[in-house]
């Protein structure tokens, strides 16, 4: 007899709280179930996001996909596909744009981070996942369609980068002299 969970909400729900105990009980991200579970919470996750998603939806699914990832690179070689595709779906979330960013310093300890290192770190992990999609599926390939795909977001990322730097920069340059002054001394 075959059992087929149509319920998202309730499978959401009972992988939210089987993952924890399994962590709890001392299994490492590449263990199983608990490997296999955080793929299905992030997929779960992932089939939640709409239109008006939260910021703590986000996070929570950058946090799941990068455990997931963790899970799958300890028992995966650098550029097999699964782990290359895995790192650069981790690459894709961290870009997504933040609905409320928050820039305090003390937010930003914790991962994933928010505002400018979110984007930074977005753009470390999909060079990262670039390399190995080019591994898992040849360079002649340019590592397939996902990893002409990811070339094309760190194209994108390098611009919006690049006016984050240019605005900084503008910035410290609209300070009045005295407030440098002050601080270089």
């Amino acid at each position: 007899m075959s059992y087929i969970c149509t319920d998202h909400a309730k499978a959401l729900q009972l992988t939210t709280k089987i993952i924890p105990i399994l962590v709890s009980a001392g299994l490492t991200p590449s263990c199983h179930p608990l490997l296999a579970l955080t793929g299905l919470h992030k997929a779960l996750l992932l089939s939640s996001f709409s239109a008006n998603i939260s910021q703590e939806l986000l996070d929570e699914t950058v946090r799941t996909a990068a455990k997931h990832y963790m899970g799958l690179s300890a028992i995966l070689s650098d550029g097999h596909p699964v782990r290359a595709v895995a790192l650069a779906e981790l690459g894709k979330l961290l870009a997504v744009d933040e609905p409320s960013a928050t820039t305090s310093p003390t937010v930003n300890v914790a991962f994933p981070p928010s505002g400018p290192p979110r984007l930074k770190a977005a753009y470390e992990t999909l060079v990262r996942a670039r390399n190995e999609l080019m591994i898992g599926f040849g360079r002649d390939n340019d590592g397939g369609e996902l990893g002409r795909n990811i070339r094309e977001t760190l194209v994108s990322l390098e611009k919006e980068l690049g006016v984050w730097t240019q605005g900084i920069r503008n910035a410290l340059q609209d300070l009045p002299n005295s407030t440098l002054k002050i601080n270089n001394n």
